[in-house]
């Protein structure tokens, strides 16, 4: 049993570096999603957004982004099921997730607020020409 003692730990540490390692898959695709987040958010200050292009532009900008985001999020999810401390993996991959998807969600949001609010205008505009017309 004295024998198996050292055996045993240095399999749990193994085990233990294992599960964070896993934790993070595509580490790189996490640092360029993070980087294009970042420049996202610069590019569409909160209330920069002003033209339909511009909005048109910025959800699809955003979408991108936030479909690379979610496909990170799954595939560290399933990774994480195959660690030691899969709970403790599952909230560091949340944490994570939730630093990115606020900006891209306040970016897509804002862009829809814009559209929506152009397109109620030009029905305002298209009822009031019906209705000048004799």
């Amino acid at each position: 049993m004295n024998r198996l003692l050292p055996v045993i730990l240095a399999l749990l540490a193994q085990m233990i570096f294992a599960s964070h390692a896993l934790a993070t898959p595509g580490s790189t695709e996490l640092t360029q999603i993070a980087n294009l987040s970042a420049s996202l958010d610069q590019k569409y200050a909160a209330g920069s957004i002003s033209s339909a292009e511009q909005a048109e532009l910025a959800l699809q900008e955003s979408n991108a982004v936030q479909l690379r985001l979610q496909s990170w999020y799954e595939q560290s999810e399933r990774a994480c099921h195959d660690t030691f401390f899969v709970n403790d993996c599952l909230s560091d991959v949340k944490q994570k997730r939730r630093l990115y998807i606020v900006a891209l969600q306040r970016i897509s949001l804002e862009a829809k607020a814009l559209q929506r609010k152009l397109h109620i205008e030009q029905l305002d505009r298209e009822l009031a020409q019906r209705q000048a017309k004799p």
